[in-house]
């Protein structure tokens, strides 16, 4: 059986973030989707992540190379599986104990200093513990979690290969 090469799994990557990014912007303008701030550091880190992928793709990497962008593929993604693991956390707890109502992103970036907000985003609001859009039972949020460990699995998977 003919492996696929490192540049073409990288291709792969990246055409399955820019299908994730269709589909969120699909949500987002045709099903009346709001991102909480949550939701929107996850798209940051899946355009990230595709970038990344990207330019696995374009460069003829060796064996440091490929070292290095397998790491950077699952460090990024880890990022990606922190923040959804928070918000699938948020989700599953109970309504009174995440019950404060929340601001946009933009308001906490104009008012507070990057420190707060980024404490404030983890912290969670009521609007990153609702559920909304739902597949085969499962969350965006909990979508996203499975995907970004994916592409995790697919980070250390490039570094053993190298």
């Amino acid at each position: 059986m003919n492996k696929l090469s490192q540049r073409a799994l990288y291709f792969i990557g990246f055409l399955i973030t820019v299908l994730l990014l269709g589909v969120i912007f699909y949500l987002e303008n045709y099903n009346g989707f709001v991102p909480c701030p949550l939701c929107i550091l996850q798209r940051f880190v899946l355009i990230l992540l595709g970038g990344i992928c990207f330019l696995g793709f374009l460069l003829s990497l060796k064996k440091m190379g490929r070292i290095v962008f397998g790491f950077l593929t699952s460090l990024t993604a880890l990022t990606g599986v922190l923040l959804s693991g928070r918000q699938v956390w948020l989700q599953h707890l109970p309504l009174d104990k995440n019950a404060d109502c929340g601001v946009s992103l933009q308001y906490l970036l104009n008012a507070l200093p990057f420190d707060q907000v980024v404490m404030k985003i983890l912290h969670g609001t009521a609007e990153c513990s609702q559920r909304g859009w739902e597949l085969f039972g499962l969350s965006l949020a909990e979508w996203s979690l499975f995907c970004f460990t994916g592409f995790m699995l697919f980070g250390l998977l490039q570094m053993r290969r190298a």
